[in-house]
């Protein structure tokens, strides 16, 4: 079936970045995104396990704490957390 669809500039720009974050074709793309909302079909089944994998990959690296700097070691040490009053000596 062919569908043709008119478009906003924002979403056609926005489209042409996703497309060449995933390097794939703008039609393979916007036909991955048809497949994930109709229901009782199978994504899987129209994917390789190499692009399930990239969509995957694609999909977790589309969220903020990605990009954002890793908390240092110190700042994730347990004594920043222990909120019982304890001298340095006593380890109980």
């Amino acid at each position: 079936m062919s569908i043709q669809i008119e478009l906003g500039p924002e979403i056609e720009a926005e489209l042409a970045v996703q497309t060449r974050k995933m390097g794939v074709p703008v039609i393979q793309y916007v036909q991955r995104i048809l497949e994930q909302h109709v229901p009782g079909l199978s994504l899987e089944s129209s994917m390789t396990p190499e692009q399930r994998a990239k969509a995957f990959d694609d999909w977790a690296d589309s969220f903020p704490y990605r990009r954002s700097t890793p908390l240092s070691d110190d700042a994730t040490a347990r004594r920043h957390f222990d909120s019982s009053p304890r001298s340095p000596g006593n380890r109980s």
